[in-house]
């Protein structure tokens, strides 16, 4: 991989990574300089870090005025888990006809169990060990198509995990909602794989929306 590529995607994921973490605040104004010294690169790998941004919906670009990271509205929270509940119930859906016993397995690998969420480590692990859960089972549903468009969502989806634990940390555990998916799953079980899907999503949508 050209080192011009590498550099942009390592810029890349550093500011995601902000924005997720919200160190770059919802609506906050975003500029080629204001990265160039920290990361000690040109302009250009920076502007094309910030217009991969803009194409997954964590940054917005207006002309005149530049890039800023893109604000949270109620709105905004509603539709995130309104369109979350459509691909993950659709996914479990496929996934009861496609998962392999070995890939229910690795499901329940990636599923941590059973420990409070604590420090900002903890804060960052769980939401990297829950992502990989939701894109596992999301890759079991075999449509690549539907999966591409359920990443995006995710990337803006994050924002939220990390807003939902920060502010509610003592109230969750380690893979909420997921043993009862994957029960579900390995009962070919339709209807209670769905009901658990929109119920955990139901309460983290009220959780968020309370903050």
């Amino acid at each position: 991989m050209p080192k011009a590529t590498v550099l942009r995607q390592q810029v890349y994921e550093q500011i995601k990574h902000e924005i997720i973490t919200c160190v770059l605040a919802p609506g906050s104004l975003l500029s080629d300089g204001q990265f160039v010294d920290r990361f000690k690169v040109s302009k250009t790998p920076i502007r094309e870090a910030l217009t991969s941004l803009v194409q997954n919906g964590l940054v917005e670009y207006e002309p005149n005025r530049g890039f800023r990271v893109t604000p949270i509205s109620v709105k905004d929270i509603q539709e995130i888990f309104d369109a979350r509940a459509f691909f993950e119930t659709a996914f479990f859906k496929l996934a009861v006809k496609y998962a392999s016993d070995v890939e229910i397995d690795q499901l329940e690998t990636l599923s941590v169990k059973g420990e409070v969420v604590d420090g900002i480590s903890d804060v960052e692990y769980f939401m990297e060990s829950n992502l990989k859960f939701h894109l596992a089972l999301a890759a079991a549903a075999r449509n690549t198509r539907l999966l591409w468009y359920y990443s995006n969502l995710m990337n803006q989806a994050q924002r939220l995990f990390y807003l939902d634990i920060s502010y509610h940390k003592a109230d969750l555990k380690w893979g909420y909602g997921h043993n009862e998916i994957i029960k579900a799953l390995r009962d070919r079980d339709e209807a209670e794989g769905v009901a658990a899907i929109q119920a955990t999503l139901e309460q983290a949508k009220k959780r968020t929306l309370g903050i």
